[in-house]
């Protein structure tokens, strides 16, 4: 019942990026929710290749915990530039005409993702070693928020 539930929001959701007349903002947005709820199904919903044992989860092998907690990361860069995005149209708005209004620029948004390599190894480095959890993939996704901050150490 909740795979069925899922799987119809799915197709909603790509009913309505792609067939309604709405902003590219919120066709990303719900594009990025599709992406979350996919993930997440591919979590929970379905069981996951063989374990090494009883006590270890799918998702705590290496190559499946490396790509949750990189599109983790990825999703908190991503995140970090609407953020903004959105701040910088509400400046603009709130001066009443004084401030121009700002154009989403997709090299901006993709500038990150060309250095996520580095900071995911920076983040695998500190935490690779911990279970994975919600605590560990909320920390991938805040070191993808901050990557300017965390591309500072790798440098140094």
């Amino acid at each position: 019942m909740l795979l069925f539930f899922g799987i119809s929001i799915g197709f909603l959701l790509i009913i309505l990026i792609f067939t309604r007349r709405i902003n590219l903002f919120l066709k990303f947005g719900l594009l990025l929710l599709l992406v979350f709820l996919g993930v997440f199904s591919f979590m929970i919903l379905i069981p996951g290749p063989p374990t090494r044992g009883p006590e270890d989860h799918w998702y705590e092998i290496a190559p499946w915990k490396h790509f949750i907690l990189f599109v983790s990361m990825v999703l908190g860069m991503i995140t970090n530039y609407l953020f903004e995005y959105v701040q910088a149209r509400v400046k603009a708005k709130e001066s009443d005409g004084q401030t121009q209004m700002p154009k989403f620029i997709w090299e901006k948004l993709v500038l990150p993702l060309i250095i996520a390599g580095m900071v995911f190894g920076y983040f695998w480095g500190q935490h690779g070693t911990e279970a994975m959890g919600f605590t560990v993939g909320f920390i991938s996704y805040q070191n993808g928020y901050f990557w300017q901050t965390i591309l500072e150490k790798v440098k140094s």
